[in-house]
């Protein structure tokens, strides 16, 4: 998929009021979000748990996780996301992109509201 990027808006669900603003890069291949641990700090968000990462190149990182809100267009989710150290991207993965019930046109190059799937059970 060629890569784009979003508007993304993040705060603090204990300080509603400070939002930041970000351009994040769009990477349905990663699970979770990643955002700049500098960003969420002046956000006063804390870390509630660690958990583990295996790059591209086959390296172990351990990074700090936090709970977030987060918003693009119209839609907005309470989510988790990766604490991005110093030089680490800022992208928008697939939880978040599942969590606001959208989901990426490679041809738009833009985030679109889609039907989630659901399974019933009898």
């Amino acid at each position: 998929m060629g890569t784009f990027s979003v508007k993304l808006r993040v705060w603090n669900p204990a300080q509603p009021g400070d939002v930041e603003e970000l351009d994040a890069y769009v990477d349905t291949g990663a699970a979770f979000s990643w955002i700049s641990r500098t960003r969420l700090q002046r956000l006063g968000v804390v870390s509630c748990r660690k958990m583990s990462f295996r790059t591209i190149e086959g390296r172990l990182l351990e990074r700090d996780m936090a709970t977030v809100y987060v918003a693009t267009d119209k839609y907005s989710v309470p989510d988790v996301v990766v604490m991005a150290e110093a030089g680490e991207m800022e992208v928008m993965g697939a939880h978040t992109i599942e969590g606001l019930g959208m989901a990426a046109d490679p041809v738009q190059k833009r985030l679109v509201p889609t039907v989630m799937l659901a399974l019933t059970a009898r």
